[in-house]
């Protein structure tokens, strides 16, 4: 993915992991390394925008 350019155009974005959406975080509020961080398990997700 180009992280740079999703972070600068999109409002909301879908985190995945083994298939399935984590999360959905908005951009201005998250850095791409804290994006990588929930896609890789190495942080939890904020809980207000877990994915049902």
């Amino acid at each position: 993915h180009n992280m740079p350019h999703v972070f600068e155009v999109a409002d909301r974005i879908h985190i995945h992991r083994l298939g399935r959406r984590l999360c959905v975080i908005k951009p201005k509020d998250y850095t791409m390394s804290d994006a990588v961080a929930f896609m890789t398990g190495a942080k939890e997700p904020p809980e207000v925008l877990k994915a049902a």
